[in-house]
């Protein structure tokens, strides 16, 4: 089975560069064509796309009728593996965003970053350390 996750941004320009300049990630521009709207593609186990709120409503109405009362990002956690936390939180320092935990697990030869992306989605960043 192979999963596929869309998430609804607000700015494709703005989240990829989070997630380049911040998280050290390459997210694919996929321009489809026929009229169909371009979306950032994060390939992996599982495949993230990310699409334009605007886009996602008016291709599905009828998901969005209640979008405005709740904010993106409630009770979705997204945990991305990395080889080396470090370069994120250089990144994270330079541009003074707002973590909500750094967390050394020695016992579990782990370390983990969460915070928000820009549309308020959880990121969890974990590097497994060598025990």
């Amino acid at each position: 089975m192979e999963l596929q996750l869309t998430l609804a941004i607000n700015d494709l320009e703005r989240t990829e560069l989070f997630y380049r300049e911040v998280v050290g990630l390459r997210l694919e521009r996929v321009s489809p064509g026929d009229n169909f709207p371009g979306f950032l593609l994060l390939r992996g186990s599982t495949s993230v796309l990310f699409r334009q709120e605007g886009d996602l409503e008016a291709s599905h109405p009828a998901l969005f009728q209640n979008l405005e009362r709740h904010p993106k990002g409630v009770g979705v956690t997204i945990e991305l593996m990395l080889p080396d936390l470090d370069p994120v939180f250089r990144a994270v320092a330079r541009r003074q965003l707002h973590t909500l935990y750094e967390i050394e697990d020695r016992q579990h030869a782990r370390r983990e970053l969460w915070l928000h992306d820009p549309d308020g989605y959880l990121l969890i960043l974990v590097e497994e350390q060598e025990s």
